[in-house]
């Protein structure tokens, strides 16, 4: 019987802020590739996102309906969708929990008597009030971890990458 001898997963000068410090992920080359890295990157946000969102019973998706309606009452439920990325079954599931739980109205919109224009309630309101502090110190620990690089570089390079997706303009 043959056994694969298999490195620590620590090894001795292991860098804990290096997530890629594993000697398979060296030996693979991933440790060098940039869309390995964003993924994991993103991985980690996401994850801490959700994490911090979670006693608000939202998920990041939701968190950004919220957003759009604070910020633009009476959108359509397609152009919510097309802006965020969401399909629309998924959307539609989404504002059907969010209208029960009363954070949102749906109102048959008088331009167009065959979409809804989307509005936040009272409740919502506050839900996303509390909620934009537990996103604020998700973004203060995404920036802790950024360090010294700049963040008014990054962001737009993050956007240009974004606009890789189908139907995005850059």
């Amino acid at each position: 019987m043959h056994t694969i001898a298999t490195p620590p997963v620590k090894p001795a000068g292991h860098d804990p802020d290096d997530a890629t410090g594993h000697p398979l992920l060296k030996a693979a080359g991933l440790a060098d590739r940039f869309g390995f890295h964003l993924r994991l990157a993103q991985a980690a946000a996401w994850s801490d996102l959700v994490a911090a969102l979670q006693p608000f019973g939202l998920r990041p998706g939701g968190y950004s309906v919220l957003l759009i309606l604070r910020a633009a009452p009476g959108s359509r439920q397609q152009d919510i969708g097309a802006a965020l990325g969401i399909q629309r079954p998924n959307l539609v599931t989404m504002i059907d929990g969010m209208e029960k739980r009363g954070l949102i109205r749906r109102a048959v919109d008088p331009a167009d008597r065959r979409a809804y224009a989307l509005s936040l309630t009272d409740v919502g309101a506050k839900l996303l009030a509390a909620a934009d502090v537990a996103h604020a110190a998700h973004e203060a620990r995404l920036a802790e971890r950024l360090g010294d690089i700049d963040a008014g570089a990054l962001l737009p390079a993050l956007r240009r990458i974004a606009a890789l997706r189908p139907g995005v303009e850059p």
